[in-house]
């Protein structure tokens, strides 16, 4: 895929938080909200720090449920004009990710957290835009980050992952006991594209066969029960949607009577959204966590802080300027993230947060983690076919030459070229029969043919004066002399009169020919741009 058009400017990592309401555990414990928004204002205060952002929900801010129009129906929008997208969840375990993007089948942010949302609204846009000549396929894959090893949600090997965890009440133990295929590869193309090696992509038709996919790879993917959250998520996982389409439409130039013309165009874009909702940040202390969990904790907070090391050197301006290196490497999640944070994406970043006073400190951390975020500037762009762009490219460049020959009041009509062409081989024609004929005369014998003309002069007397009055146009470009005569009037000899009037005739259709050849000249030469480009274009 290559670089279409650009989007004109660099955009930001948009940044909304989301403040999730206390708890039935919190508020047993006796917590107190410690969060604060400024009214009128996307600010938030907790103690005596204060950061700004682009949207804040929730506590006293806007609803919820406004979320998914204001952050992110735009992404959706710019999915079919050809951008890719990123929708990233980020907070410490148990502040409402899940939820938030619901990935859940068990939560009931499964009917209204974004991922469904998003589901239904493309859905949605596509019905309204099925009779508008496109061509929409749709693909979906789902993946995990599970100590640091990429795994395949939809691996169908791995149906059987929903069984073992009923057996064991809801906990996964050992997700690597579970089988199925090895881990994945992360793999970056020629022109710098992230991909996935080995990964599962279905493509879908329908509503249902998305939900499916969203259901099955939700059931499979790795949690457990921590004290903090009943229903831990032990890795970081991206629900990746990929729009391809393909746009017909007609050449509908009145002045270019090429049959090629009327051949349909089609212009071929394929975008992706990645809507990723990641491990909480945890303390071992506040979790209890041992074991298993303990590393689980371990790899999830390694990971976290290697996102945090690149949003740290995308957000510093000095470091941007002075195009420092961005640690994206470190962790498998900022190697996939790579093109959503600094990269070719729009990128909006949901903070989730809790407000009760014993999680102040995770809180404060997740404020300026996205403090920082709003800082990043991605370089979006509309993602064509390398062939698709090359012939957008060419017919912007006829439109344009089309144009140049308006204004310069050469419009080029192929019926005019024909008939200027009929009318060369006329007078060519013409011209080759007179010279036939005059040779044939200056062959015959020429006495009789003078004795003739006499005859014919004394019987039509005005029409040897109109000739000779015709021919004293004729300057020096006439071979023959006309000879003087007498006060009664000139006398002409036959072969004389008849060389003199094929002589006439003959200058006169040449100073016409030359003209409508220079004429022909001027409109094929103005053409010839426009033809080349045209025949490389069909």
């Amino acid at each position: 895929m290559e670089a279409g058009n650009s989007c004109g400017e660099d955009c930001c990592v948009k940044v909304a938080v989301n403040i999730r309401p206390l708890i039935g555990d919190e508020k047993l414990e006796g917590c107190k909200d410690c969060v604060t928004i400024v009214p009128g204002k996307s600010q938030v205060q907790i103690g005596t720090h204060s950061f700004t952002f682009d949207h804040v929900y929730g506590s006293t801010g806007s609803p919820s449920t406004a979320m998914y129009e204001e952050c992110v129906s735009p992404l959706v929008d710019g999915l079919f004009q050809g951008y890719n997208a990123t929708v990233l969840a980020y907070g410490q375990t148990g502040s409402g990710k899940t939820y938030t993007m619901g990935t859940s089948i068990k939560d009931v942010g499964y009917q209204t957290g974004i991922i469904p949302r998003v589901m239904n609204a493309l859905f949605s846009k596509i019905e309204t835009l099925k009779h508008d000549e496109i061509e929409f396929q749709l693909h979906v894959s789902f993946i995990e980050i599970h100590k640091e090893e990429v795994r395949d949600l939809l691996d169908p090997s791995l149906a059987n992952r929903q069984d073992i965890m009923a057996a064991n009440g809801g906990k996964v133990n050992n997700v690597s006991s579970l089988g199925g295929k090895p881990p994945i590869q992360i793999r970056e193309t020629s022109n710098g594209v992230i991909t996935l090696a080995g990964s599962t992509e279905f493509s879908v038709k329908t509503l249902k066969e998305m939900a499916d996919c969203l259901e099955q790879g939700s059931l499979s993917r790795a949690t457990g029960s921590t004290n903090m959250n009943n229903q831990s998520s032990r890795s970081h996982a991206i629900f990746t949607i990929t729009m391809e389409q393909i746009r017909r439409r007609h050449c509908n130039d009145a002045n270019n009577l090429n049959e090629e013309c009327m051949t349909p165009e089609e212009e071929y874009l394929c975008a992706k959204l990645h809507l990723v909702d990641l491990a909480g940040s945890e303390r071992a202390k506040r979790t209890g966590s041992d074991g298993l969990r303990f590393k689980e904790g371990v790899h999830i907070n390694k990971g976290l802080l290697a996102l945090g090391n690149v949003i740290s050197a995308l957000g510093d301006e000095k470091k941007r300027k002075e195009s420092l290196h961005v640690p994206y490497r470190d962790s498998k999640l900022t190697r996939l993230l790579q093109d959503s944070l600094g990269g070719n994406s729009r990128t909006v970043m949901i903070a989730c947060i809790s407000p009760a006073d014993i999680n102040a400190e995770e809180t404060l951390n997740t404020l300026k983690y996205a403090n920082r975020a709003r800082n990043i500037q991605n370089k979006p762009i509309i993602n064509r076919d390398p062939i698709s762009n090359e012939m957008l490219k060419m017919r912007q460049q006829v439109e344009y030459l089309q144009a140049e020959l308006c204004a310069r009041g050469g419009g080029v009509s192929f019926d005019e070229i024909q008939v200027l062409k009929d009318r060369i081989a006329w007078l060519e024609a013409t011209n080759e029969e007179l010279f036939r004929k005059l040779n044939e005369f200056r062959n015959r014998d020429g006495g009789g043919a003078i004795e003739q003309y006499e005859t014919n002069s004394k019987v039509h007397p005005m029409k040897s004066e109109g000739l000779k009055r015709g021919l004293q146009s004729i300057e020096s470009s006439s071979d023959y002399q006309m000879s003087d005569s007498s006060d009664s009037g000139d006398i002409i000899d036959e072969d004389t009169a008849k060389e003199l009037e094929h002589t006439y005739l003959q200058n006169t259709m040449d100073k016409e020919l030359n003209e409508l050849n220079r004429k022909l000249e001027q409109k094929e030469a103005n053409l010839n741009s426009f033809s080349k480009a045209t025949y490389l274009l069909f």
